[in-house]
């Protein structure tokens, strides 16, 4: 019987232990949050330093290509363009032109003409060619940076919650 009221004994001065341990800690924890001034959040000067670094980083970006232009050329491989004649890619379109004054129905002369315009804007699309420009990777890293610091800062100031 005396070894199990020393058992109990010494559980509960274990216990009171922890108790006090963790009253401390608790209490310590509650002064450091009083004593930290709280931290507070400017959304709209988060919102004008997010928009000026995700308009600068893409303006950047955009500025460190060239772009030439071939009027008529199409895709090429392997060193290999075909070229398309500038007059060859009108014909649809005055073809179109010329139903749209000699039919009566428009439906098959508004295709054709379309089908003109899509043929020129395609042309013009493909015949595009877009070269960067020299720049080394520190260039690179601040230029994209810049864009994932600045869409960050835009998306927090737009989505994040106010408290």
């Amino acid at each position: 019987m005396n070894l199990d009221e020393e058992m109990k004994k010494l559980e509960g001065q274990v216990k009171s232990e922890e108790d006090s341990r963790k009253a401390k800690k608790k209490a310590r924890a509650e002064a450091a949050a009083a004593a930290a001034p709280p931290k507070k959040s400017n959304p709209l000067l988060e919102f004008v330093v997010g928009f000026i670094l995700l308009g600068a980083g893409i303006y950047w970006v955009l500025n460190s290509f060239v772009v030439t232009f071939s009027w008529g050329s199409l895709w090429g491989s392997f060193g290999i363009s075909a070229g398309l004649a500038t007059g060859l890619m009108l014909i649809p379109l005055f073809i179109g032109i010329g139903l749209a004054f000699f039919m009566e129905k428009k439906l098959i002369p508004g295709l054709v003409i379309g089908l003109g315009v899509l043929i020129i804007l395609v042309t013009l699309l493909t015949s595009v060619r877009f070269r960067p420009m020299t720049a080394s990777l520190w260039q690179y890293v601040v230029m994209f940076g810049m864009i994932a610091a600045g869409a960050g800062l835009l998306a927090k100031s737009l989505f994040k919650k106010s408290e």
